[in-house]
C-alpha cells in the first residue's frame, strides 16, 4: 500500500510538471531517436513502450542496474559515446 501511495504521489507530481518527470525509458528512446540509432520505422514512443515492457519484466536489482547504466550513458554528449556505452548496459 505504501508503494502505491508513493507511485501515486510521483504520478501526480509529474502530471503537474512539464519537465523532469520522464522515465528512463523515455529519456533513452528520445536520445536514441535524436542520435538516429532507432531501427527504421520505430518511433520514440514505440521504443518507450518496448523498453517499458522489457524493464517491467526485470527483477528490482536488474532494473536498478539497467537504470543506472542507462542514466550514465545519457550523460554522455556524443551520440557515438552514448551508443557505445549503452551496448554495455545489462538488461533489455
Amino acid at each position: 500500500m505504501r508503494m502505491f501511495r508513493i507511485q501515486m504521489a510521483v504520478a501526480l507530481a509529474c502530471s503537474s510538471l512539464v519537465v523532469g518527470c520522464s522515465s528512463t525509458e523515455q529519456q533513452f528512446c528520445k536520445r536514441a531517436d535524436e542520435c538516429n540509432i532507432l531501427p527504421a520505422g520505430l518511433s520514440a514512443d514505440e521504443c518507450t513502450d518496448q523498453y517499458t515492457k522489457c524493464t517491467d519484466d526485470l527483477t528490482s536489482s536488474e532494473r536498478a542496474d539497467w537504470e543506472n547504466g542507462t542514466n550514465d550513458c545519457l550523460e554522455l554528449q556524443s551520440c557515438t559515446n552514448f551508443f557505445n556505452c549503452f551496448q554495455n548496459v545489462p538488461g533489455c
